[in-house]
């Protein structure tokens, strides 16, 4: 064996003696690669060898499902008004309607009387409407569906004249009026005036309208620059001044731009409040009449918005806002956040002022026009049929 190894030595090449270790390592190594032969055959046998097919030409190839469109819901006005006026109709109306069962006393009229006091609807309505209740119910056996309608055809009576009033080019814009209407947005800080003027000019841009904003707040920097970018987004020309400016002379500025540019409308933001000693009402009426040296008839309509928030304060302010600038109408503001929106009722019937706007949020969809039944609807939970 070792001839036989020295012999493969030198057939190698190898210039090396074999020994007897040489010999007994070759022959360990035989003997492991003798014995792992049965495993590597059984591997090789258990692997099957895949056949790759090449797709058929009449094959159907199966087509992907389309992934699921997600609908988005289209929320009416008239879903918004009912969702804005839900806590006035869950925390007044709602408790007043459900009084209503069975035989009507002079218990139930007292919590009726204390709820509505409650919403700040005003004593003379108050004092009205418990005399038409102790005429129609008292003693008398009565349901919540009956004085629903009761209380919708009272309210609507003494607010439906006056809104039969509102001139319809406050929302309506028409390309043939060929005449520019001058509107002056009235009201105290936080009532939201700025952005309902902002909502305004969108509305009125998006009719095709060309609309000229005068930044009359020149004592609130902030107000100024939030109007600037209500008026970039609805396309409405801006016109402002510099902080502490006197407002007549920019509100001036405006209806002349407007005038130049003929504009469709001039929508004219001022003061809530002032940082001197004037008064505010004394300013307000200059500005009013300063805007008469270039058209007599401006301001054509003077708005005063208002925060169904403040109740009976609304009332007073409406008063005091009424009996120096005439008011033409009201923008009814924060409805949402308020269980006293029913404020309303009094104020029309007490100024004889309609209410040309009312809002619900803080999308320029939250803001629209005033539809009395649909008000009173929403206010008292009663379907109203679209006309």
């Amino acid at each position: 064996m070792l001839g036989l190894l020295q012999s493969m030595y030198n057939a190698a090449g190898i210039n090396v003696v074999a020994s007897e270790g040489d010999l007994w390592g070759l022959l360990g190594s035989l003997f492991i690669l003798i014995s792992s032969l049965p495993f590597l055959l059984a591997k090789k046998s258990a692997t099957p060898t895949e056949e790759i097919k090449e797709p058929s030409s009449e094959q159907v190839i199966p087509e992907q499902a389309p992934a699921p469109v997600t609908e988005v819901k289209v929320v009416t006005w008239k879903e918004r008004l009912k969702s804005g006026l839900s806590r006035s109709r869950s925390e007044i109306w709602g408790k007043v309607t459900k009084i209503f069962h069975g035989k009507i006393d002079d218990e139930k009229i007292e919590e009726i009387e204390e709820l509505l006091y409650g919403a700040d609807v005003g004593p003379t309505t108050v004092n009205e409407l418990l005399a038409e209740i102790e005429k129609n119910f008292l003693g008398k056996e009565a349901n919540e569906e009956e004085f629903k309608k009761f209380l919708f055809d009272f309210l609507k009576s003494k607010m439906h004249s006056t809104q039969e009033s509102v001139d319809h080019s406050l929302y309506e814009f028409s390309p043939e009026s060929n005449q520019l209407k001058v509107i002056m947005v009235v009201g105290v800080n936080g009532a939201g005036k700025t952005t309902t003027i902002g909502k305004l000019a969108t509305k009125l841009t998006g009719q095709g309208a060309k609309v000229v904003v005068g930044a009359c707040d020149t004592f609130r920097a902030a107000a100024v620059d939030q109007l600037e970018v209500w008026c970039n987004r609805a396309g409405a020309e801006m016109i402002r001044a510099k902080e502490g400016s006197n407002p007549s002379g920019v509100g001036f500025q405006a209806l002349e731009k407007a005038i130049q540019d003929k504009a469709d409308y001039c929508i004219l933001d001022t003061a809530g409040r002032l940082h001197t000693a004037g008064n505010l009402m004394e300013e307000l009426l200059k500005s009013k009449k300063v805007l008469g040296k270039l058209d007599p008839e401006a301001p054509h309509h003077v708005l005063l918005v208002l925060d169904a928030i403040t109740g009976q304060n609304a009332i007073r302010q409406a008063e005091e806002f009424h009996k120096t600038l005439n008011l033409t109408g009201l923008i009814f503001t924060k409805c949402d956040g308020s269980s006293k929106a029913g404020s309303a009722i009094s104020i029309v019937e007490k100024l004889k002022t309609p209410i040309a706007y009312i809002g619900v949020g803080e999308n320029v969809e939250d803001l629209n026009v005033f539809n009395l039944d649909e008000y009173l609807g929403a206010l008292l939970g009663i379907e109203i049929k679209d006309a």
